[in-house]
């Protein structure tokens, strides 16, 4: 008898791991893509990857910097479509966590080119990745 994954497509979401990094003035971390969009650090969780790992592979991926602390909860959880800009358009879970860096001294890659700090109400006005801008949203009404 023939096996029909069909409903999995229904219940899936890909997992992203995301990385609150905040500056000494409590802006956080935006990395500007080779697209021209910014994007919040980290990227997709692996099969069987720990979230954390994700998250330290992701940092070290885009940007080469080493992460020294990651909250043992995530701060945000939203579900969203993805942009479609990089990957397909797809359902997406955004888990998003605060961390720490030892040093923003990034090396730039297609994912990174540009490294910067925003306050919610800066990231709003520049180009986003559609999630992106409804975490700013939640962030926004959280710093009032």
């Amino acid at each position: 008898m023939e096996k029909n994954y069909e409903w999995v497509k229904e219940c899936y979401y890909r997992v992203s791991a995301k990385a609150m990094i905040r500056d000494k003035d409590w802006r956080f971390a935006l990395a500007k893509e080779d697209t021209g969009y910014w994007d919040i650090p980290g990227g997709g969780v692996d099969h069987w990857e720990e979230i954390h790992d994700a998250l330290k592979r992701e940092i070290m991926e885009e940007m080469w910097l080493t992460v020294t602390n990651i909250s043992n909860q995530p701060i945000y959880t939203f579900l969203a479509e993805s942009s479609g800009i990089a990957s397909p358009k797809r359902p997406i879970c955004l888990l998003i966590y605060e961390v720490e860096v030892e040093n923003f001294d990034f090396t730039p890659s297609n994912e990174c080119i540009e490294l910067w700090f925003f306050t919610a109400e800066e990231a709003l006005k520049i180009k986003l990745y559609y999630p992106n801008e409804k975490v700013m949203r939640e962030i926004q009404k959280s710093e009032v």
